[in-house]
């Protein structure tokens, strides 16, 4: 498993977004469809109880809409802050 986890869901424009800025920066990622009952469990298990996606994992920590969006869209800004430290 690699130490960038992108959870998401099949139709969620924010995650086509957040996959898209891990391209453009090189950074590879898994995709999980944090819909199935292995990913909620996961997730819940790390003390992350959301159902909006997406949810960035990188190495043990947890990024959900709470820290990456701004109202109901994706922060390009917020997220390239987040993964400045990868």
């Amino acid at each position: 498993m690699k130490n960038v986890i992108v959870y998401s869901t099949k139709v969620c424009p924010n995650c086509k977004i957040l996959k898209q800025i891990l391209n453009e920066s090189d950074i590879s990622f898994d995709e999980v469809d944090m819909t199935t009952p292995a990913a909620l469990t996961e997730l819940a298990m790390n003390n992350v109880f959301t159902m909006s996606a997406p949810v960035l994992k990188i190495h043990n920590m947890f990024y959900t809409t709470d820290d990456m969006m701004d109202s109901d869209t994706l922060n390009r800004q917020k997220v390239e802050d987040i993964i400045s430290n990868i």
